[in-house]
């Protein structure tokens, strides 16, 4: 009885012990994951978010920029993602939210829920693009469609969204792998950070965003404003 009971003593500890690596381990990835884009970004901090994911914040261009880590394991029959959230915090010249959500699930919850309108999407994008907004986005969409649309051609990009505070584009980091979500409905990311060259072609499309945006600050907008 004795020595059963030690063996199983012993085979706890080294199933705890072993969790605890495991752990240790898997905290470690998740926040040494943007470690690699902080040369990327002027005066970069790195810091931890509440699940203790990597968050970077810094400025790119004179503008201050948010850049957060999202994982997604809540649709069924999909592989679980991570995305990379990249914003872009800066007035912009326009009134009205826009928000393009690219293959929407319903479970995209980094996404706004409470724009009210709903648009079709201009002529040649794909027709599983959701575009919401407040009044006035349909005419704010009009003169930035041909850009949105040459970064909607990535088909990493999942969301982008326009404020009048700035922009935010959302795109996939990584898709998880599939024996382990299968066998066991885990997340597990085959990626040791984050390229930085991803975020460098995220911040490039935001600021030609953010540039078209205030290009077209006159006659297309100022309508819908007078509307």
């Amino acid at each position: 009885m004795l020595a059963a009971a030690l063996v199983a003593a012993s085979i706890t500890l080294a199933a705890a012990l072993l969790c605890g690596r495991q752990a240790r381990r898997a905290a470690a990835w998740r926040a040494g994951l943007l470690s690699e884009c902080a040369a990327r970004l002027d005066a970069a901090r790195l810091g931890r978010d509440r699940a203790g994911f990597a968050t970077l914040d810094g400025g790119h261009d004179g503008a201050p920029v948010a850049v957060r880590l999202i994982p997604e394991a809540l649709v069924h029959r999909r592989l679980p993602q991570l995305w990379l959230s990249v914003s872009l915090r800066l007035p912009l010249p326009v009134e009205a939210t826009l928000n393009v959500l690219r293959r929407p699930a319903g479970a995209e919850f980094y996404a706004p829920a409470d724009l009210p309108r709903r648009f079709d999407p201009p002529s040649g994008w794909s027709a599983d693009t959701l575009v919401r907004g407040t009044p006035g986005a349909e005419a704010l969409l009009r003169p930035i469609a041909p850009i949105l649309a040459d970064i909607l051609a990535d088909p990493r990009i999942k969301e982008v969204l326009v404020t009048p505070r700035g922009l935010r584009l959302v795109v996939q980091a990584a898709e998880g792998g599939r024996g382990a979500y299968l066998l066991l409905r885990g997340s597990r990311f085959d990626l040791d950070h984050v390229a930085p060259a991803l975020l460098d072609g995220t911040l490039d499309a935001a600021r030609q965003l953010a540039q078209a945006l205030s290009r077209t600050r006159s006659e297309p907008i100022a309508h819908a404003r007078a509307a």
